[in-house]
């Protein structure tokens, strides 16, 4: 099975028996598909014994990640719980090989949904992203008529409601939570994922990024434009910046300075109605 996101082709080869029934094919699922190529095989079982543990990053929650006989590691679970997790990513130092292990119930018989699962595919695309290949924002990514607009929030800012109007606009709704930003050809794209949030309709098509909102409520559509160390303050806090990584981090900024340099930018307090979209095209 290949699964391509935000140009990046994910091959996943299971051991014999096992099967892909189920597995989120978001995007586009096709071999022929351009782009970095992550291959990935899939083991029904525990990982292998670790013989030393580098922590390079815990969250303390949901997930870790450290370095292991040469081998960067990822694990569904914190250092600190004392349990076992039931999904481990084992790659190579070049992030685009590597094996996933599913143990501990991971597996539903013998057929799996997504191999990576929550949260670990997201890390692995922040992973790659991180090494010059672009970011993962918070936000809900929109095509409009060829205009791509990009409305950056937090949880409540609203995003899956501006999802749902767009959608009733007869727009098309690339992600109401998750979206890419790669750079193509020198020109900064956005793309859908198939990690949505509350609003289920995406597309992990792509396209240039138009405009860039950083959503609030209101009780009137007013927007205010946001420049310089502000804006990229504002798309940084709406990010998922890779903490642990120095070379990552001093991409990631370069590539939010980019944006605000690139794109307007626009602090954008919106009503809950239809109202906000013929606004929105006009600015």
């Amino acid at each position: 099975m290949i699964v391509s996101i935000a140009g990046t082709a994910f091959s996943f080869l299971p051991d014999r028996g096992l099967s892909f029934t189920g597995f989120d094919r978001g995007g586009s699922a096709s071999p022929e598909d351009p782009g970095e190529k992550v291959r990935l095989r899939v083991h029904g079982g525990p990982a292998p014994e670790m013989e030393t543990m580098e922590k390079i990053f815990d969250s303390g929650q949901t997930w870790s990640l450290y370095r292991s006989s040469g081998k960067v590691v990822l694990q569904k679970d914190t250092l600190e719980s004392g349990s076992n997790p039931d999904r481990f990513v084992l790659l190579e130092p070049d992030l685009r090989s590597g094996d996933v292990y599913l143990a501990n119930g991971a597996l539903d018989g013998k057929t799996l949904s997504d191999p990576l699962g929550y949260p670990l595919n997201q890390v692995l695309m922040i992973l790659l992203l991180s090494t010059g290949q672009g970011m993962l924002l918070h936000a809900c990514g929109i095509e409009d008529h060829g205009e791509g607009y990009l409305f950056l929030g937090n949880s409540t800012h609203g995003k899956s409601t501006m999802a749902s109007l767009w959608f009733q606009n007869h727009a098309t709704v690339l992600n109401d939570d998750r979206v890419i930003i790669r750079d193509q050809d020198e020109t900064l794209w956005m793309y859908g994922t198939p990690w949505h949030g509350d609003f289920r309709a995406f597309s992990t098509r792509g396209l240039p990024v138009s405009k860039i909102f950083f959503l609030r409520h209101g009780e009137t559509n007013s927007a205010t434009p946001k420049k310089g160390a502000e804006a990229v303050s504002m798309i940084l806090a709406r990010s998922f910046p890779p903490l642990w990584d120095k070379s990552g981090m001093a991409y990631t900024m370069d590539l939010c300075h980019r944006l605000v340099n690139e794109t307007p930018c626009f602090e954008l307090h919106f009503k809950p109605d239809g109202s906000i979209i013929d606004f929105v095209r006009r600015l």
